[in-house]
């Protein structure tokens, strides 16, 4: 019976522990991946608005020689402003769903702005074809380079039912931690201490997982060579990727420091409790 007992409190300490990972792991995307605030403060971190505006000069400057232009018409035509505002309207379609299009008009009037001043006559027909046909390009070029498509409404239908499922599994996993709990509380209601170390048991054993999946994770995945659409993306993405690594291996970290505490505390609770109960028994004896 004893045998039996034990081997159900340790299938219920197994799912306990698969329980609590599965919560942390909600946590951190709730608090990073699925975080729009989050998200905007790590592309300020990670300078991306300036290296979007240098994506883009370069890529402008590929389009100057072509159109016969002076490189004067790219002067200030896009401003760092423009591409902070432009990113956010990106992110509020893909997590607020705003359905917000990008306008290039700015961008459009500041070229023939820049045009106008460095021609000393009307454009003929031809130059005007060209002159257009270049701003086309250029405007074309300017949202492949802010990644902005028509996919972004589809992203957030994707992102609303990921987050459905996630919140759903937090109130799920908080359901049965506290469930899991109470049963290995009531199945030692004789002797309730040795519950102590059984919990100390999962809070180590999930430390020992989540430091597991972060050297894991940076043996098998090279987060630096990590190129995604641009290389400003890249680095945030590298920077978001290395912080929920590094909030999982904390986690893992003050799990064990936590759970290996508990489990001492517990033993020498119940140790101290059975050598008092000796003793009781040994004076009632005599």
């Amino acid at each position: 019976m004893k045998i039996v007992k034990k081997i159900i409190q340790f299938l219920l300490m197994l799912i306990l522990c698969s329980t609590v990972i599965l919560l942390i792991f909600i946590n951190l995307a709730n608090s990073t991946i699925f975080n729009k605030e989050y998200i905007l403060e790590k592309l300020a971190e990670t300078n991306y608005y300036e290296k979007i505006d240098e994506e883009i000069t370069n890529e402008f400057e590929n389009y100057i020689l072509q159109s016969g232009l002076d490189e004067s018409v790219l002067q200030g035509i896009v401003t760092q402003e423009k591409i902070e505002q432009d990113t956010k309207i990106i992110i509020d379609n893909i997590y607020e769903g705003t359905k917000t299009e990008i306008s290039t008009i700015e961008i459009e009037e500041n070229i023939k702005n820049n045009i106008r001043n460095t021609m000393d006559k009307e454009l003929t027909a031809t130059q005007q074809k060209t002159v257009d046909q270049y701003i086309e390009k250029i405007e074309e070029q300017y949202l492949n380079v802010m990644s902005h498509t028509k996919y972004e409404e589809k992203i957030h239908n994707i992102f609303i039912k990921i987050q459905e499922y996630l919140e759903l599994g937090k109130k799920a996993s908080i359901i049965a931690i506290a469930i899991i709990s109470l049963v290995l509380i009531i199945s030692n209601y004789k002797e309730i201490l040795k519950a102590i170390p059984q919990f100390g048991s999962v809070i180590f054993a999930t430390g020992i997982f989540c430091t597991f999946i972060n050297i894991f994770t940076n043996y098998k995945i090279n987060i630096n060579n990590i190129l995604i659409l641009n290389s400003a993306i890249s680095e945030a993405l590298k920077s978001i990727l290395q912080e929920i690594l590094s909030k999982l291996q904390n986690v893992g970290y003050i799990s064990i420091g936590v759970g290996i505490l508990v489990i001492i505390l517990g033993n020498f609770i119940n140790t101290y409790i059975y050598k008092k109960n000796i003793e009781e028994e040994q004076i009632q004896r005599s």
